[in-house]
């Protein structure tokens, strides 16, 4: 009897397609096949969540290779493939026929993401925008080791995180570095804890600063995705690219970290750096074994890509210019980011050093722009070069690039008398403009290019003007920015500081202006002149139909009011003798 029940239970469980154990086996390996970094992230970071290992394909001639870095000890093995964007086309059919158990997730982007989340099963979170990689790579050990699953935020998709979050349920949440503000007003129900301290590296520092205890790290500047680096094993240190920044020098020196392990050999130079200022132990990760036929060979690490916000300046010229006692430098913004840049200068005549010029304070540069920069200085030397030690990074302080260039310097001799002042700053909120009002009060035609600073919900944003614009002897011209200010952003700027390069020369803007004004919150009279002319006439229009509805009554006369009671009168009485 017992045997024909529990036949007839297991019928029923294959007529259902139930499976008799509950879901699959829990993977002992991920596989990532996409070209999307942000799913070779999700994947490796569900790996090192669940402490088990990932791979990933970065071609599609990786296909067959990825195979033999496999343990096939490990046959359940989660593929986590692109539904847009794959290498291998049906990599499942591959790992099956390998002898490998496969349970599949097609998916993409926040799709992915979420399922990720809800496999992770935890109520603890890290958001990270999903426009820089390198913020990523910081927070991935820890959210590893402490259990939180990063999830990629912006003003976008937040409304479809919002919905998942409240549904699953949130005990902590961390805001890691830049987000956008609508991600911030949608999350601030659940009390996120925000990390934003300035540059990559002060944020870094930051969730260093949350273990309970390091005494490895690896170094990597978050450029690249690698199986290690993502596993949780060890915090990651960004040591910048050639020169280490002075906060992350001082927090090795009072952290107590010993050992650093640079991953690939791009950062051997900073690396070493490190060492010599922090006495650090220092070892280069820079390939992966493989034992095949016997015999064992070592190839180069399997790195995935991040998107790189390059910094690149340069240095186009430099002159001195006898007429203004200066020595006018030109520098280049070639990358696709602003920077801000500090000179120090040694001028050498025939090889001997005569002084050492530079900058007080750091320099800020546009995206894509040239800026000239004045040294004052008496020079009466000949054959005179000058050497450059040029530091620049993302933020002041924060500088981990540098220049070292040789250049002749080539004597000039040029009068510039321009001369501007600024009447006011003000902002328009109809027409969402920043007007600076700029006045030319000297005798030459003069060309400006404005820079202004706000603060917008506790950030600093600059601003500056695509190109220069030429101001007539006697003219007044506006500076205008196009921008929406909420009233907390108008609370925050009471005054905004405004920076001029200005001259008679379009391409040396020598002469500055710079000072902090009031914010003067203004009206477009252009614009209130438009909108009073279509009241006006939304008005007559109104008041033309109202009266071709009105039903006109004409007043009556006494007499006429009169004879209509009379004949009422008359037509009761008549209506009774009947």
């Amino acid at each position: 009897m017992m045997g024909s029940l529990l036949k007839l239970l297991l019928l029923l469980f294959l007529l259902a397609g139930l499976p008799i154990l509950g879901a699959s086996a829990a993977p002992d390996q991920v596989v990532i096949n996409s070209a999307d970094w942000q799913d070779v992230y999700l994947g490796s970071h569900y790996a090192g969540y669940n402490n088990i290992k990932s791979n990933f394909l970065i071609s599609s001639e990786h296909a067959p290779v990825l195979l033999q870095t496999l343990d096939t000890s490990k046959v359940n093995i989660l593929l986590v493939e692109s539904d847009k964007a794959p290498f291998a086309f049906r990599y499942k059919n591959v790992l099956e026929g390998a002898g490998f158990t496969v349970d599949e997730i097609i998916s993409s982007g926040t799709s992915l993401n979420i399922e990720l989340a809800k496999r992770a099963n935890t109520s603890d979170f890290i958001i990270v925008d999903d426009s820089y990689g390198y913020n990523a790579i910081s927070v991935a050990p820890y959210a590893a080791r402490e259990k939180f699953f990063v999830l990629f935020a912006n003003k976008d998709n937040i409304e479809e995180l919002y919905s998942f979050l409240k549904a699953n349920g949130v005990g902590s949440i961390i805001i890691y570095g830049f987000s956008d503000i609508e991600v911030r007003n949608r999350l601030a129900e659940f009390n996120p804890t925000l990390i934003k301290n300035g540059s990559r590296f002060d944020n870094n520092i930051e969730i260093l600063k949350r273990y309970k205890d390091i005494q490895q790290v690896f170094l990597t500047n978050g450029e690249f995705i690698e199986e290690g680096i993502m596993s949780g094993k060890e915090p990651i240190l960004f040591p910048g690219r050639e020169r280490v920044p002075n906060q992350v020098v001082e927090y090795i020196k009072s952290s107590g970290i010993k050992t650093g392990v640079v991953i690939g050999n791009e950062l051997a130079g900073v690396a070493h750096q490190l060492k010599q200022a922090t006495n650090m132990n220092v070892f280069l990760k820079f390939g992966q074994g493989f034992a095949e036929g016997g015999s064992s060979e070592v190839r180069a690490l399997d790195m995935f890509p991040l998107p790189k916000y390059e910094l690149a300046l340069d240095i186009n010229s430099v002159k001195y210019n006898r007429a203004t006692r200066e020595l006018e430098v030109i520098y280049e913004n070639k990358g696709n980011m602003g920077v801000y840049l500090s000179s120090s200068i040694e001028v050498l005549s025939s090889g001997v050093r005569i002084t050492t010029l530079g900058d007080k304070d750091s320099v800020y540069m546009d995206s894509g722009s040239t800026l000239a920069v004045a040294y004052t200085s008496e020079l009466n030397e000949q054959n005179l070069t000058a050497k450059f030690t040029t530091m620049f990074g993302e933020i002041p302080g924060s500088f981990e690039r540098v220049i070292y260039k040789d250049m002749k310097i080539e004597m000039i001799e040029v009068n510039d008398v321009s001369s501007l002042n600024i009447s006011k700053v003000s902002y328009d909120k109809p027409a969402h403009k920043i007007k600076v009002g700029i006045r030319n009060i000297g005798e030459v035609k003069t060309y400006a290019k404005t820079q202004i600073r706000l603060v917008i919900y506790g950030e600093e944003r600059i601003m500056v003007q695509d190109k220069a614009m030429l101001i007539e002897p006697g003219e007044s011209k506006d500076a205008v920015f196009i921008t929406t200010l909420s009233d907390t952003n108008i609370e925050e700027n009471p005054d905004v500081t405004v920076h001029i390069n200005y001259g008679e020369r379009e391409s040396v803007l020598i002469k500055v202006l710079e000072g902090s004004y009031p914010l003067i919150i203004s009206f477009d009279y252009a614009t209130a002149s438009v909108v009073a002319v279509i009241v006006i006439i939304i008005g007559n229009t109104i008041r033309i139909q109202y009266r071709k509805k009105r039903i006109k009554v004409p007043k009556k006369s006494v007499e006429e009011s009169a004879a209509e009671t009379e004949s009422k009168d008359i037509s009761d009485d008549n209506s009774k003798d009947t």
